[in-house]
């Protein structure tokens, strides 16, 4: 997944700041590094779509606090690239996009709560993409 590349990553977050402000740094590079690999290798153990990886990945985002500031809205600029990526478009508001990637970076960090957020990020997207 081209989209989860640490490049694009800290291109994004940096474009968020650009675009909203706040303060620049990577506070755990290591992270932003590993993501793209993290993703690849839960993907063998559950059965999950391109969608849903996504969803993870946002989710490792916002949860993660790879960036000193601005880890939701990176999560936010990633999620919108990658489906682009793969010939989706988001049709929803984009505040109701935002009020998600919020609610999903409140879980608690239990492997339950992460299952239901991906799932419930992953599905309510389903509900909202279109295929070009």
């Amino acid at each position: 997944m081209d989209c989860l590349s640490s490049e694009r990553i800290i291109l994004f977050h940096e474009k968020s700041l650009k675009k909203f402000g706040g303060p620049d740094g990577v506070y755990k590079p290591e992270d932003v590094l590993n993501l793209q690999a993290s993703i690849k290798s839960v993907s063998p153990n559950y059965d999950f779509d391109e969608i849903e990886m996504i969803c993870l990945a946002v989710y490792r985002i916002a949860k993660g606090h790879f960036f000193i500031d601005g880890n939701k809205r990176t999560a936010n600029y990633v999620l919108l690239n990658c489906l682009k990526l793969f010939c989706y478009k988001y049709t929803g508001r984009p505040i109701d996009l935002a009020r998600k990637i919020e609610e999903m970076a409140q879980t608690m960090p239990t492997q339950k709560e992460k299952e239901n957020a991906v799932g419930n990020l992953a599905y309510f997207l389903k509900s909202k993409l279109q295929k070009n």
